[in-house]
């Protein structure tokens, strides 16, 4: 299993933009979001690794700021370990996995076609990041 922390606040992939001639490119933002995911990856990934090609299963935590308009009493209960799901944008299901799984590609897996089993939640907290953890799964039909 290998547990990654990337800090700051998730951010999901927007769409790829065109240029008035056709031309396909993807924004600035998405692409220093990118390089930021793989270079705190890079420092995390322990020497000896082996880039995951075989079925995985991945566990995602996405954490983002809590909102000034949250009371002192909705502040103290997440610092006492609860926990509060955001359920605004940014949408959970397509564009911040998108982001998040295009960065490990070529550096934690081949592909992120191999996962195979997945979760991920989105909550409030006091230091935004996205925590995963991924690991390998054996198929058991032989």
């Amino acid at each position: 299993m290998i547990e990654l922390t990337i800090n700051g606040i998730p951010k999901p992939k927007q769409s790829v933009r065109f240029t008035k001639r056709g031309i396909r490119y993807k924004s600035k933002d998405v692409v220093i979001y990118e390089r930021s995911i793989r270079t705190q990856v890079n420092t995390q990934i322990p020497k000896g690794f082996k880039i995951l090609d075989e079925p995985v299963t991945a566990y995602v935590t996405y954490v983002f700021p809590i909102p000034s308009s949250f009371s002192l009493k909705k502040k103290e209960f997440i610092k006492n370990g609860g926990v509060i799901y955001k359920d605004t944008k940014p949408d959970l299901i397509d564009n911040l996995n998108k982001a998040l799984f295009d960065a490990l590609q070529g550096i934690v897996l081949i592909n992120d076609s191999r996962v195979c089993d997945f979760s991920a939640k989105k909550i409030y907290g006091f230091i935004p990041r996205a925590e995963i953890k991924i690991s390998t799964i054996k198929n058991t039909w032989m």
